[in-house]
């Protein structure tokens, strides 16, 4: 099992890129280590995916595989730490406003069939 960690906010530029070019990944969970309302992490089908200067909400949809967003207080705040995933990328990357921010990963043709 792999792991790519983001810090803080890295949706202002190019998403943090998972595996090495040419190679399928499989995402299989994201650990929340800040938790806060609304916070999102987006997974895209491509290597490297673009930012922008205004943020998460005008960061570009192209090849977006899955997004997910905690809730805000409106929704209860019933936040997940940690999110179960199987999600195979052609590459992959991923943008985040979270903070403290922990995808694990494996190359899908390294990775256990579940």
């Amino acid at each position: 099992m792999k792991y790519a960690f983001v810090a803080s906010n890295n949706s202002t530029g190019d998403a943090q890129v998972l595996g090495e070019s040419g190679r399928d990944v499989v995402v299989r969970q994201v650990i929340f280590g800040t938790l806060a309302d609304g916070v999102i992490v987006r997974f895209y089908n491509k290597r490297v995916a673009p930012g922008h200067a205004s943020g998460i909400g005008s960061v570009s949809s192209d090849s977006l595989a899955a997004h997910i967003a905690q809730p805000t207080a409106a929704a209860g705040k019933n936040y997940d730490r940690v999110v179960d995933l199987n999600l195979q990328l052609d590459g992959g990357s991923f943008h985040t406003d979270a903070s403290n921010v922990t995808v694990l990963w494996d190359y899908a043709d390294e990775s256990p069939v579940s």
